[in-house]
């Protein structure tokens, strides 16, 4: 626990924890009385070795499963389930033993398992072992003296895995990559080598560089954001993004792409306000060590990445850090990347347009708002946790709380989504409100900032208001609560044309009465069921 406690304080999260007694984790999980389900604790880590459940293997992941579900009918939180770690009994052996086959597929049954569970998540302590070494994650002397299996080494590695676990639940998750160029994205300098000259191929050393970019594309696919902040002549770096036949990362995958000789914290400003998200939201990528001192000193809130000198190392060390760690992937997720690219065209049409009103034109927009399904929940509980600016009340519920809200029928669950001729931003709103006879209540209002402006909100509030009507409510009423991020936010009730009722530092309330309300014509919309 003293590795955990010390990962967690360097990123930030303080916690209590209860253990259990030893030799008891069974029994605290299966008493509803027990000292755990006392504490009531926000996040729960299960970890047991198989041999201490059953004799079998798959008998031992069935008991883990069962312990998993009775946790979840008596606990509150998420449950961090830890995989047996499956060193092979016999290493220098040619056949495995019946007792490894059975580790290995335990342990498949238990990602299968938990794979889709909104109230646990999967904590691949073999997978970090077989990384980290198994001879070197095992140690025979603490497992004689104190049947603890692991070493020191190993446990500093796995206290970094469960912190990215809280990381999670804590909505401490960096979103954007940003990444300088010259010996970084490749070998050389463009100003001076070249086109020809710079180092990127299949053979070595430029194929430290491309496997560098392939890590990065992962990424990409998993909803990161990328973007370019570099010293150089702009031409240079597009003639390398569009032309370099080696180039795995082309100008597509990129949402923001800064390219002067300005200092790179005040670049590093100006495409956070590009992209629209936060300074700390953004990691820093930049083979210069007094370029990333710089950025620490300037920006303290932007997380830098300390690169080793030897680029081959590059694509270990990105991938040993949890900056982009996150439980689920949504389909929304896959798209983001590509999604903030479009944002890039949208943002150079709209510079080419002479007024608002063209612009909004020129986009083709398709608007769809409809009340949430089963398919929705991984994306409705990411949004609350993830949305800052455009958050009215800042609430963070998990999927096991959207899951709940969707059954239950004084709740009604609001998204939306809007495509246009660049593309689909998937699902980019949410609204969760609370039903009673004569009035609603809006518990949660959100919307991604990249469709800020496009008369989306505007939709989103209309609909919910004419729902009301329909069902004879009198009035709607809404909060503003504000936090240090979502000040974009402050009128906006005042905007829609609620009337404030009472305003403190904690919160603002307002209430909007039915009868009064004009439904909102919004000649840039069109409509998809």
């Amino acid at each position: 626990m003293d590795f955990v406690t010390v990962e967690a304080a360097d990123c930030s999260i303080g916690f209590q924890a209860y253990i259990a007694p030893f030799g008891q984790v069974s029994q605290e999980i299966l008493n509803p009385a027990s000292g755990l389900y006392q504490f009531a604790p926000d996040v729960t880590v299960l970890t047991a070795e198989s041999n201490s459940l059953s004799k079998s293997p798959l008998e031992a992941s069935t008991q883990l499963v069962t312990l998993s579900n009775a946790f979840k009918e008596n606990g509150t939180g998420i449950l961090i389930v830890c995989t047996f770690m499956a060193n092979p009994a016999w290493p220098m052996h040619i056949l495995h033993t019946e007792h490894d086959v059975q580790l290995t597929e335990a342990n498949q049954l238990l990602r299968e398992h938990f794979a889709n569970d909104s109230r646990a998540q999967i904590c691949d302590l073999d997978s970090i072992a077989a990384y980290y070494g198994y001879a070197n994650a095992i140690s025979p002397e603490m497992t004689a003296m104190a049947k603890i299996p692991f070493s020191e080494g190993f446990m500093a590695l796995l206290a970094k895995k469960l912190v990215s676990h809280l990381k999670a639940k804590a909505g401490i998750i960096r979103k954007c990559l940003v990444l300088d160029c010259d010996n970084t994205l490749w070998g050389g300098i463009i100003g001076e080598d070249g086109m020809e000259g710079i180092v990127l191929g299949q053979d070595w050393p430029g194929r430290e560089y491309v496997n560098f970019q392939k890590t990065i594309l992962e990424l990409y696919h998993q909803g990161v954001i990328l973007a370019i902040n570099s010293k150089n002549n702009v031409q240079d770096v597009m003639q390398v993004l569009r032309e370099h036949p080696y180039m795995v990362l082309k100008e597509e995958h990129f949402a923001a792409i800064i390219v002067n000789w300005d200092a790179k914290p005040q670049n590093m400003e100006k495409l956070a306000e590009q992209v629209n998200i936060g300074l700390d939201s953004l990691v820093f990528v930049d083979d210069n060590p007094a370029e990333r001192q710089l950025m620490r000193l300037m920006l303290p809130q932007v997380e830098v990445l300390d690169l080793p000198d030897n680029p081959a190392l590059f694509e270990k060390t990105l991938r040993e850090t949890a900056f982009f760690a996150k439980p689920t992937l949504t389909e929304e997720d896959k798209k983001r990347g590509r999604s903030y690219a479009e944002q890039r065209k949208r943002m150079e049409l709209q510079k080419s347009c002479v007024s608002l009103d063209e612009y909004l034109k020129s986009l083709e927009m398709v608007c769809s708002i409809r009340p949430a399904e089963q398919k929705d929940i991984k994306r409705a509980a990411q949004l609350t946790q993830r949305t800052n600016q455009f958050n009215l009340t800042t609430r963070r519920y998990s999927e096991a709380d959207i899951t709940t809200m969707l059954g239950n029928q004084n709740w009604r669950i609001y998204v939306l989504g809007l495509k246009d001729k660049f593309g689909d931003n998937g699902t980019v709103g949410l609204a969760l409100v609370e039903t009673q006879a004569k009035f609603w209540r809006l518990d949660t209002f959100l919307m991604s900032c990249r469709v800020i402006g496009r008369q989306a909100e505007d939709a989103f509030v209309d609909r919910i208001c004419r729902d009301a009507i329909e069902a004879g409510c009198v009035k709607v009423t809404a909060e503003y609560i504000p936090t240090a991020k979502n000040n974009l936010v402050a009128d906006f009730w005042d905007k829609m044309g609620f009337r404030k009722l009472a305003s403190d530092k904690i919160a603002a309330a307002y209430e909007l009465l039915l009868k009064e309300y004009k439904q909102k014509t919004l000649k840039f919309l069109n409509w998809s069921n």
